[in-house]
């Protein structure tokens, strides 16, 4: 088993952001990511199951098991892609007014992660890059369009 955990500090309020990593229409053929959909049970409840097309590093499927749900605060998924699946851990900590922490822990188990060992590591390190960049842009996108509204 692998495990690995980063950070990223956002200068938007935590609120903002937290409704941005939820809405998965948002995120839906941008960057890294291709078709979404929500497959089973409400979206964020518990058991509830996300369908994601990733198209970077490489064109994949990930079912995503939603385990826990506390708004504004933190989202626990398993995700299975490739034999692999993941345990993810998203944490919301507000930093200031408007800046917030988000944190992210990770652990990885599976065959093809047994196997590549050192490899998956980079990869899963490189998709984490673009999509804190995405993030990061996605952020700044809606604060732009909702500025009026934020004043």
């Amino acid at each position: 088993m692998q495990s690995f955990a980063f950070e990223v500090a956002v200068r938007c309020p935590l609120e903002l952001v937290f409704k941005i990593y939820i809405d998965i229409d948002r995120w839906r053929h941008r960057s890294i990511f291709g078709e979404m959909r929500w497959v089973k049970g409400s979206p964020w409840q518990e058991g509830s199951r996300l369908t994601i097309e990733t198209r970077v590093p490489f064109r994949s499927m990930v079912d995503q098991v939603v385990q826990d749900f506390t708004a504004n605060e933190s989202v626990n998924y398993l995700s299975h892609v490739l034999g692999i699946t993941t345990e993810t851990w998203v944490t919301f900590h507000r930093d200031a007014a408007d800046e917030t922490i988000i944190r992210v822990r990770m652990q990885i188990v599976g065959k093809l992660s047994r196997a590549l060992g050192f490899a998956i590591e980079p990869v899963i390190l490189k998709t984490r890059s673009v999509s804190s960049k995405t993030s990061v842009e996605t952020v700044r996108r809606l604060r732009r369009m909702l500025r009026p509204r934020l004043k």
